[in-house]
């Protein structure tokens, strides 16, 4: 058999199936032939279909060296978009010479670069510069939809995918993305029908697996969600995102042991994402293993999220104590938590350390000072306003410790009886207001407190509830409702009472936002307050205010709410009940006299 028929027979075994074997054979004729161009580009696309990517690259910039053929340049940028490794395949395809550029697929293929790279805007030009030509190109117009729906231009979204989906039914790509649009519209049934039209037409799409494991992850089907993980995962049994997502999902259906291990997992994969320490504590804290949970918790200080709320990160990380404070007469700074509700829930340890520290200062949300200030009285002049100190970089290092607030758990918080037994935060009694005294004083039987958003918080829509759920507080005999909710309510609060002839009586003169003080003063004269898990719901754990709080989903659910027995050590007058609980009269009369 000659050198060609021997190829040609490999190649036929290649593409039966048979890669690997194939693979291997072919390699061997190539090194003895290692000139040969035209091998070498072929054995270069074997190594990409095989996952051998740095060898493949290694081929194609060779390639490349000899001879700038377009087809190398555009198997290399696939191969970089393969590697995540976005900049540089956007780099390879600018580098086309421009007689090239009137390749349709080339146009395709920079506008879903510059999508994967966030450049949505710029994306988004490339993609109508291609429907100026053609303005049936689908390839274009499913880029273009998921621009506006990263933008969160829904409207735009809709109305290019609709088109994308008119022109080709069976297009994966565009009924997975018709289906994300419709999930974050809140359209359930809408988009759990385009899933499952996607999947109808591949089965083995990993893409749509994902998808719809998220959907139902957010559904809180949580078997559901677990199954398609797992089909997935077949398919790609190396993706960290993924095996994550299962320890998430494992964590809702409390198999707490198969979520560490899946979790663990994902962090020997992938080491340096945070996110997974961070999923790990809250697993952790959930097993009570709290001494391993603070360690992995700190992974949290190195996500954008946090970063980018808080600008000194980088000045400091370097700076927070990876063992016991040991002098002290250390000059100590505690930084904030990201929200309010956090710094609230971490403030509980505010007492322990400064028992044992003397010399520290405090920087909180300017918001809760006053609070602070009449709460720990003797220590008032420890409480700052955020960027104190923080934003000076020569007092920052006047500093010998510096530690975010939620940190402070691996040395104070290590087992269930070192949390408070007390509530810590006390009202001012300065900060009364008269008129809404009498509001207060004259109001009839029960006085109850509601509130039923979280808002800017990346769960905030999954924790929040309509005025609809909270029904039966409302028939709770000899009660007054307030409306403790923040934010601008008004139209909610006008379509319930209207519905249900309702009354519920708002503080008018009252900023809820912005006025802690003067809420935590309404707060302590409620014999109950409902609410589901945002800032108001820390503030009247903090004041031992009798609180009702509706969990949220399990995988938003945090450490602070995901205890079994409807108690959260961090703050003993909440009860912690389901949205189903909520709906039964006689659990919500049973929860009135404990």
């Amino acid at each position: 058999m000659n050198l060609s028929d021997k190829l040609n027979s490999i190649l036929k075994e290649y593409s039966s199936g048979k890669k690997e074997s194939a693979y291997k054979q072919f390699k061997k004729i190539y090194l003895k032939n290692n000139k040969d161009i035209k091998l070498r580009y072929n054995l270069a696309v074997m190594q990409q279909e095989l996952g051998l990517l740095e060898e493949a690259e290694i081929n194609y910039l060779s390639l490349i060296e000899s001879n700038e053929d377009t087809k190398y340049k555009i198997n290399l940028y696939n191969l970089y978009i393969a590697k995540k490794l976005y900049q540089n395949a956007l780099d390879w395809i600018n580098s086309i010479k421009s007689k090239d550029l009137t390749l349709i697929q080339v146009n395709q293929d920079k506008a879903h670069i510059l999508y994967l790279l966030k450049k949505y805007n710029e994306s988004i030009n490339q993609c109508y510069q291609i429907l100026k030509t053609d303005d049936k190109n689908v390839s274009a117009l499913n880029t273009l939809g998921l621009c506006f729906l990263q933008l969160k231009k829904y409207n735009e979204a809709n109305t290019i995918l609709l088109k994308a989906i008119s022109l080709n039914q069976k297009n994966i790509v565009t009924l997975n993305s018709l289906g994300r649009l419709n999930h974050d519209l809140r359209k359930s049934k809408e988009a759990e029908s385009y899933f499952e039209r996607a999947f109808a037409i591949n089965p083995n799409s990993f893409e749509t697996l994902n998808n719809m494991a998220g959907f139902y992850l957010e559904e809180e089907n949580y078997q559901q969600a677990l199954n398609f993980y797992k089909k997935a995962k077949k398919l790609n049994p190396d993706n960290a995102i993924l095996i994550n997502n299962i320890a998430k999902t494992l964590m809702c259906l409390d198999d707490v042991d198969k979520a560490e291990k899946q979790c663990r997992r994902s962090i020997s994969i992938d080491p340096k994402n945070d996110e997974f320490k961070k999923i790990l504590a809250f697993i952790l804290l959930k097993k009570y293993d709290f001494k391993n949970a603070w360690l992995s918790f700190d992974g949290r200080l190195s996500l954008s999220d946090f970063a980018n709320k808080n600008p000194t990160l980088k000045l400091i990380k370097n700076k927070i104590p990876n063992k016991k404070i040991s002098n002290k007469n250390s000059k100590i700074l505690v930084l904030r938590e990201q929200g309010v509700g956090d710094e609230l829930l971490y403030g509980t340890m505010y007492y322990d350390l400064l028992n044992e520290f003397p010399n520290l200062k405090i920087e909180c949300d300017e918001r809760l000072v006053p609070l602070f200030k009449n709460s720990f009285n003797s220590h008032k002049d420890k409480f700052v306003k955020l960027g104190t100190h923080s934003l000076d970089t020569k007092e920052i290092n006047d500093f010998d410790y510096i530690i975010y607030a939620g940190s402070l758990g691996k040395y104070f918080r290590n087992n269930l009886n070192s949390f408070p037994q007390t509530p810590y935060i006390k009202s001012i009694e300065s900060y009364k207001d008269l008129e809404l005294d009498n509001i207060l004083n004259n109001s009839q039987g029960l006085k109850i407190g509601i509130s039923w958003k979280s808002l800017k918080n990346r769960y905030s829509s999954e924790k929040s509830l309509s005025l609809e759920d909270f029904k039966n507080i409302f028939k709770i005999k000899d009660s007054t409702i307030f409306n403790l909710q923040y934010g601008d309510v008004k139209e909610d609060v006008k379509n319930f009472t209207k519905k249900q002839n309702y009354k519920i009586i708002t503080l008018e003169t009252l900023d809820l936002f912005n006025n802690f003080s003067g809420l935590a003063n309404v707060l302590t004269n409620l014999d109950l307050f409902v609410t589901v898990s945002n800032s108001t719901a820390h503030l009247a754990g903090a004041l031992g205010i009798k609180t009702i709080l509706i969990k949220p989903p399990n995988h938003a659910s945090f450490h602070y709410w995901n205890y079994e027995d409807g108690k959260t050590p961090w703050y003993k007058s909440v009860s912690i009940i389901s949205k189903e609980d909520l709906k039964d009269k006689e659990f919500i009369n049973h929860l009135l006299k404990l």
